[in-house]
């Protein structure tokens, strides 16, 4: 029987097990937030200027609705383009090039909207005019 003739101090495997287990803590939360956030239908830039859209809307009792967002469920179907005559679900497991459901310019709305609902014209957020209040 041969010997393993390197030995690695207890002390550092420790460190790798903690290491390890915060990074998976860490790498968990960010799937959860991200996943959130698509079942949300919004992007991390546009959710600070939908909590804004909501104020505003709120304020001349109306409701603010995200036009981009079809349903939880609907929405994750859209992101992974997983439905009938596109991918199976099995290619969330299986590494596959996914083409996604859309050219890039124009995402799927819900039925009967062209805007979000809440929010008039003039009203939308842009980054000049926050660079502009900011100053």
């Amino acid at each position: 029987q041969i010997s393993w003739p390197y030995h690695v101090p207890v002390i550092a495997y420790l460190f790798t097990f903690i290491l390890s287990c915060v990074l998976c803590f860490a790498v968990g939360i960010m799937l959860m937030v991200a996943l959130w956030s698509v079942m949300k239908g919004e992007t991390s830039v546009e959710a600070p200027d939908h909590e804004i859209y909501r104020k505003v809307a709120l304020s001349r009792g109306e409701a603010f609705i995200n036009s981009y967002d079809l349903g939880k469920m609907q929405n994750l179907k859209l992101f992974f383009n997983i439905r009938e005559g596109a991918y199976p679900i099995y290619t969330l497991f299986i590494s596959f090039r996914i083409l996604p459901y859309t050219d890039g310019r124009s995402w799927a709305r819900r039925e009967g909207f062209e805007r979000h609902r809440g929010v008039r014209r003039g009203e939308e957020l842009t980054d000049v005019e926050i660079d502009e209040n900011d100053l």
